[in-house]
């Protein structure tokens, strides 16, 4: 445990952290992550001491990455350290490199995703509030010059916050140095992994190489550079609450989906259209995925381009599509070639189309039981003596023509349908009601000129689009 006489400048600025933030509530309950390394064995000791005074109790979790020979050491000191400081603990071990290899992801990220799946695991089984790493003031300036030479926005910029969800980071104000000095002080043993003291990886470059040579020239550096970061998160912060406004305004969720409102999405600045996409992608993908500048402007681009129907895959098994003056993010499903159907309606009754989840209601009214030939486009009427039964409802073919109503002679149906704006992946299976050749009407969408109901006419069809499940008379 800590001295009395010493690591009081350590704890005295994790207890402020905890405070000012307010990571802990009285009676909580933290899972502490350690990885036996010198940061999460000082934040274990320090925060176990602070438990009492504050009233939250400590948990201490441990999961071996199974990556290194003596891995398995680590987990054994980890468990005998919680276990002298009175502290259950939890231990798991992970094939981190299987995890790697099978979701085409880095080793590092693939071991935060084992690491903080273990993390939430172990928090709802003790039923805990929080979940306290050891990420200190030296992480979040490694984060920062690291972004900053791989390019990354304002968001990336910010640091690592103190709190995020659950996630709380009480040593996020002290420095590296800080804790080697208390656990030299306190006698504190711990774990040394000798591969962060190398530079193959870039964070270690940093942290070995780059960081030396600034403190020679700028011996205080820490502080103005931590200062830097805390203003780009204020301002991040107020960007970030702007864009949650248009995401509020311009886009609709659905059960499986989000649906972007594009002329809404446009007309913002486009500082904030990249936030509403990274938050839209965020919301249905989870935190599991980790969204990068490319998937972003990926999603951009097809929201600003000129064509009206079109689709990205993105990681995670997701897709965008557009669809006119709409984005829909989804979970990409196989596609399936639409199955050929071929419906005869024989005459007046109720005739379901399950290939188009639909149902058509067919009636013959007296010509004066109809006072306007104008209809609503889920209703067509025509001139019943001139399309005699039976007629076909089918899916578009090659080469179809369509005589719309109001207009001389015929027209593509596939340029119909593009002004009509039916998305692209509806148009193979959206239902036709035709009479031999001739289509006579696009199911919910337009008729054609043929047989119109004029004053002459003694009878009328009359072919209402309903639900599966609506009354019928």
């Amino acid at each position: 445990m800590i001295s009395m006489d010493a690591g009081t400048e350590l704890s005295n600025i994790a207890r402020s952290t905890l405070k000012g933030h307010h990571m802990v509530q009285p009676g909580s309950r933290v899972v502490v992550g350690v990885s036996g390394g010198s940061d999460s064995v000082a934040l274990l000791h320090v925060l176990t001491a602070l438990s009492p005074r504050m009233d939250f109790r400590v948990v201490a979790a441990h999961l071996d990455h199974a990556l290194r020979a003596e891995s398995a050491e680590d987990a054994r000191f980890v468990s005998d350290t919680a276990s002298a400081l009175g502290v259950p603990v939890h231990v798991q071990r992970a094939d981190v490199r299987e995890v790697s290899i099978r979701e085409g992801i880095s080793i590092e990220e693939a071991g935060r995703r084992c690491r903080y799946a273990f993390f939430e695991k172990v928090r709802t089984s003790v039923l805990a509030d929080r979940i306290a790493t050891a990420h200190h003031l030296d992480d979040e300036l490694e984060t920062f010059f690291l972004r900053i030479f791989r390019g990354a926005s304002m968001r990336g910029l910010g640091g690592i916050p103190a709190v995020r969800g659950r996630i709380i980071r009480p040593f996020i104000q002290v420095t590296r140095q800080d804790i080697l000095r208390f656990l030299y002080e306190q006698g504190i043993p711990y774990r040394l992994d000798r591969t962060n003291l190398e530079t193959d990886t870039d964070r270690n470059f940093i942290r070995n190489r780059l960081f030396p040579l600034i403190r020679e020239r700028f011996p205080d550096f820490r502080l103005p550079a931590k200062r830097t970061a805390d203003l780009i998160e204020q301002e991040d912060a107020f960007l970030n609450q702007e864009a949650m406004k248009v995401f509020s305004a311009a886009v609709a969720r659905g059960t499986e989906a989000l649906t972007l409102d594009l002329p809404k999405v446009r007309a913002c600045p486009e500082v904030l259209r990249a936030r509403v996409i990274l938050a839209a992608l965020y919301e249905l993908s989870g935190p599991d995925i980790r969204w990068q500048r490319v998937h972003v402007s990926s999603v951009a681009a097809l929201a600003g381009s000129r064509r009206p129907s079109a689709a990205v895959n993105l990681p995670g098994g997701l897709i965008a599509r557009r669809e006119y003056d709409r984005l829909i993010l989804s979970r990409a499903t196989i596609a399936e070639e639409p199955s050929p159907f071929s419906i005869a309606l024989a005459g007046p009754g109720r005739t379901l189309i399950p290939e188009a989840g639909m149902a058509l209601q067919v009636r013959i009214l007296p010509r004066d039981a109809i006072s306007d030939v104008e209809t609503p486009p889920d209703v067509a009427i025509f001139d019943a003596d001139e399309v005699p039964f039976p007629l076909v409802v089918r899916p578009p073919q090659a080469g179809d023509r369509f005589r719309p109503w109001g207009f001389d002679g015929t027209r593509k149906l596939k340029k119909v349908l593009i002004d009509a704006k039916i998305p692209l992946r509806q148009r193979a299976c959206l239902p036709l009601l035709t009479r031999e050749e001739q289509i006579l009407w696009i199911v919910g969408v337009r008729r054609s000129s043929v047989a119109p109901v004029t004053p002459e006419a003694r009878r009328v069809l009359e072919i209402r689009l309903v639900e599966h499940s609506e009354g019928l008379d």
